[in-house]
């Protein structure tokens, strides 16, 4: 993981103190309150997982791996950080003789005082953990399958865990992937459903909910096509969502990517294309706000 000041120099190579062969490291990280983490999700080439907390100058390191960890748990494929705490994502961790029902912990900046949230509707394959998002004082969780290879959901808590509300669309169909990203702010969530099929199969949709849930806002694209992966990653400020496709493709190009950007209603579509003549590009993958 590399650091930067925000003019882009002064850079600073985070690795492992541990560091050992295909363990991605970098697979999601997230800074704020004078520390960053780093998830790796297949550390221990078994995929368990782990985080890495750090101090701001890349000092202090802070390994956490979970207390009741399984191979293939992928601990670290999402992570979040609030002035006192730091959320990991563990899509694949078994609960009970739950099989990949995942899993998110809770843990204070130096690693201590793990609390384990699990949804209390709990399935297979349910990839609780796959996405995470923090804002206006809740922890905002996809489950992008669940359940078993079903539309997907998202659960909203207090920061400690507490006060479960699941959201699922109103629309849903089996394999929507809803809950593959998620984010909050300006008093809105925002969910991503990559594969959803309203466009063209696998063109992808978003959905915008006041924070309790309701006054859902269905976004789809206004050129959707198939395979755009529209919903891949969403992002929330100001006054407007912005939702990325990574596999939408222009005219002579492939997978070049694609920023959609709109008003909380959805309406206001402005597209924002990949800058760059590149093909499998996929910009949009990612996106961040602040």
């Amino acid at each position: 993981a590399f650091i930067y000041d925000l003019d882009g120099t002064n850079e600073v190579k985070l690795t492992a103190s541990d560091a050992a062969t295909d363990e991605r490291f970098g697979s999601s990280v997230a800074i704020g309150h004078g520390k960053i983490v780093v998830g790796a999700k297949s550390k221990f080439n078994v995929g368990n997982g782990a985080a890495y907390i750090y101090n701001l100058d890349g000092t202090g390191e802070v390994k956490v791996t979970a207390s009741d960890g399984v191979n293939g748990a992928f601990f670290g494929q999402a992570v979040a950080i609030t002035s006192d705490k730091v959320y990991i994502g563990a899509p694949r961790q078994t609960v009970g003789s739950t099989t990949l029902a995942g899993a998110v912990y809770i843990y204070n900046h130096d690693g201590t005082g793990e609390v384990i949230v699990n949804a209390s509707d709990f399935a297979h394959f349910s990839s609780f953990g796959t996405s995470l998002a923090i804002g206006h004082d809740k922890l905002l969780v996809g489950a992008s399958t669940d359940p078993i290879s079903g539309p997907g959901a998202a659960y909203v808590y207090n920061l400690d865990g507490t006060n479960e509300l699941k959201i699922t669309a109103s629309d849903a169909a089996a394999n929507d992937q809803f809950g593959s990203a998620v984010a909050i702010g300006s008093n809105k969530i925002v969910v991503g459903a990559f594969s959803d099929d309203d466009g063209a199969s696998g063109s992808g949709s978003a959905y915008v909910y006041n924070l309790d849930g309701t006054g859902e806002v269905k976004i789809t694209a206004s050129d959707a096509a198939a395979s755009d992966r529209f919903g891949i990653s969403v992002a929330v400020g100001g006054d407007k969502v912005y939702v990325g496709a990574n596999f939408h493709e222009e005219p002579g190009g492939t997978s070049r990517g694609a920023i959609y950007a709109y008003n909380l209603d959805g309406t206001g579509e402005v597209i924002v294309p990949n800058p760059e003549p590149d093909n499998q590009g996929q910009f949009g993958i990612s996106m961040a706000i602040g």
